[in-house]
């Protein structure tokens, strides 16, 4: 049986569900299709990761990892500054320094100075980071395919439009929110 073919259920969302139908007086004034919608998207995010995670790891690249080297091989040079790395990253920049350092540890990333502002730190891809990529991107393409099989083409472009317009209000509401 394919991967596309595979039914699994997921305790998660039975529980969830569940739970949503029972809010008590601390939830008050919380309609349950509104935490529905947010508990779906992280539970997605939380099943999506699991599978992208699974599939890097056999490479020994984390998430965040190869994020980083294919933002890297996409830029003039295949250099970029660590500050727009971590500004460009779909997945945690958190600690964009030490994932350089461990990409540079596995001689598939190298630190090098910037021209004229000793401040700013920069990160290129070396040839074997560049022989990674053309190794695991396409089994990377082949399971985007396989996750998105079961969604027709207008369903995707739906939730590619419902997703960023979640993403926006999130964006606004962190912004209003910054001490």
């Amino acid at each position: 049986m394919c991967r596309g073919e595979l039914s699994v259920e997921d305790p998660r969302e039975t529980y969830y569900q569940k739970k949503l139908q029972q809010l008590d007086g601390k939830w008050a004034g919380l309609d349950a299709s509104r935490a529905l919608v947010v508990l779906g998207v992280l539970h997605t995010h939380d099943c999506m990761h699991e599978v992208f995670s699974a599939e890097l790891q056999r490479f020994g690249l984390s998430s965040s990892a190869y994020n980083l080297l294919t933002i890297l091989e996409k830029q003039e040079n295949q250099c970029l500054a660590l500050h727009e790395i971590g500004r460009l990253m779909v997945t945690s920049r958190a600690n964009i320094t030490g994932l350089v350092d461990s990409l540079c540890k596995k001689e598939l990333v190298e630190r090098v100075p910037h021209k004229s502002d000793r401040r700013i730190k920069l990160a290129r891809l070396l040839p074997a980071g560049c022989e990674l990529l053309d190794h695991v991107t396409p089994i990377h393409t082949k399971l985007i395919t396989e996750l998105t099989e079961t969604l027709s083409d207008e369903e995707r472009l739906t939730l590619v439009a419902l997703m960023k317009k979640l993403r926006q209000q999130a964006l606004a509401l962190g912004s209003a929110l910054v001490f």
